[in-house]
């Protein structure tokens, strides 16, 4: 009979456990925008004020009320500083990628809404007294460890939105004149040349891609008409996948529209199940399964996908149903068997961390995710489907009948690669295929003459 209720209270146990899907980090200010995960020397950043930003919602300048600095940690949120910056919504920081105790941070001071750029050689310690460029609002930086390293700049109430600074942000000047105002900006980690930016509405809408940091950008977006861009998101392993997170804004109100992908490297996109009517701020995929993402999805809470973003779920367990969830960042250290653990920033409830996450969404790779390079081809093409194979390519003509097959060049544990001698095939189009198991990936490859 003990034996027995042990089993019971243990079995209830894991239950509840794993019902509790986040816990509150207390310590940070109520309404948290950003979270920074740095490491060597490991930091958890948590950047909050105790009100959002007045017009975040509409195509309008905003307006800052509020300015509680931010809070670090080195053990994993158990324990906060106390605030620093106190007196400045500090919209994001930046830590020199050739050197960590250099950190740079964007600043609002509340009501007079002038700031600029403040920093510090300390490790966030201590901070310079006077912001650098008062009139710049920069919402996000990234940086590229060129040498001197260049930090880029995402930046609202402004039709220059998108800056480049290469004195460790001492001066921001527009690479191009694309009237612009974004949140968001991105660098690919699967082609590293690619910049990706979301235009916001209060310029020009839509999804914008550089290949040269930033001095010209192209456009397509078809199927983002009327959608305002409020994150973007590159894949990190496949180059031709993005996902942007959208609303729109009609007689004064935002309406979420959900979670947009595009296979074409944003030139065309489509909705995504599960997301509709989500206004979504952040997506991250995991960095060693493509498959898996999370996505904060404001008062929709948190969403997770297990199948390239095809279909989500949401995920609150441990989340109150008022939390509005505002951005959402991966623990240090990934892990393994397609889990996913993050930390939330909400609005009104601070910070939370989320337990290992297994989403139920089942796991395909959809066929769009098969890369062809170059195409159209002429001598050698390469085609690279984003799971691990020995199955023979197919190549099929597009009029029917097979014309021949393809074994893998190259197998590593996330992707296959085939390489196509075109020379020996008849000028046309051509159907590609990949079948192992359940897993299956298609395209076009087009041979020129």
């Amino acid at each position: 009979m003990t034996r027995l209720l042990s089993l019971l209270i243990l079995v209830l146990f894991c239950a509840v456990s794993h019902a509790q899907t986040w816990r509150k980090l207390a310590g940070t200010a109520a309404y948290v925008h950003r979270i920074k995960v740095f490491s060597a020397p490991d930091v958890l950043v948590a950047c909050g004020d105790d009100a959002p930003p007045y017009n975040e919602l509409q195509n309008s300048s905003m307006e800052f009320y509020s300015g509680l600095g931010f809070r670090t940690s080195t053990d994993d949120g158990q324990t906060w500083s106390e605030p620093k910056l106190s007196g400045y919504s500090v919209r994001d920081i930046v830590r020199l990628p050739n050197d960590p105790n250099t950190w740079i941070a964007s600043v609002v001071r509340p009501f007079t809404n002038t700031g600029g750029i403040l920093r510090s050689t300390d490790g966030g310690q201590t901070w310079s007294g006077v912001p650098e460029n008062d009139l710049l609002r920069i919402e996000q930086f990234l940086s590229r460890p060129y040498d001197p390293p260049m930090i880029l700049s995402a930046q609202v109430n402004t039709d220059a939105g998108f800056q480049v600074s290469l004195d460790s942000a001492r001066s921001f000047s527009p690479p191009s004149l694309e009237p612009v105002q974004t949140r968001s900006i991105e660098i690919s980690q699967a082609d590293t040349s690619l910049v990706f930016m979301a235009g916001d509405g209060r310029g020009l809408p839509g999804v914008f891609r550089s290949r040269d940091n930033g001095r010209s950008w192209s456009k397509d977006s078809a199927g983002l008409d009327g959608k305002r861009i409020l994150c973007v998101y590159p894949s990190r392993l496949l180059s031709n996948v993005v996902y942007c997170g959208t609303d729109s804004v009609a007689a004064g109100q935002s309406v979420g529209t959900g979670i947009f992908k595009s296979n074409d490297t944003g030139k065309s996109w489509f909705r995504l199940r599960g997301s509709e009517g989500k206004r979504v701020w952040r997506i991250i995929e995991h960095p060693l399964w493509g498959d898996v993402l999370i996505a904060a999805a404001d008062s929709a809470g948190v969403l997770v996908s297990g199948n390239w973003g095809d279909g989500w779920e949401r995920w609150v367990g441990g989340l109150t149903d008022t939390v509005v969830v505002r951005t959402v960042e991966l623990v240090r250290t990934p892990l393994a068997l397609r889990e996913i653990q993050a930390y939330i920033g909400t609005y009104g409830d601070g910070v939370y961390k989320s337990t290992a996450i297994v989403t139920g969404v089942d796991a395909t790779v959809p066929a769009a995710t098969v890369t062809v390079w170059p195409n159209p081809s002429m001598e050698t093409s390469t085609v690279t489907i984003p799971f691990a194979t020995m199955a023979n390519l197919h190549i099929v003509r597009l009029e029917g009948g097979l014309a021949t097959t393809v074994p893998p060049s190259a197998v590593t544990a996330r992707s296959t690669a085939y390489t196509i001698d075109c020379s020996g095939l008849a000028a046309g189009a051509y159907v590609v295929t990949v079948t192992d198991g359940t897993m299956s990936s298609s395209t076009v490859l087009i041979v020129q003459r």
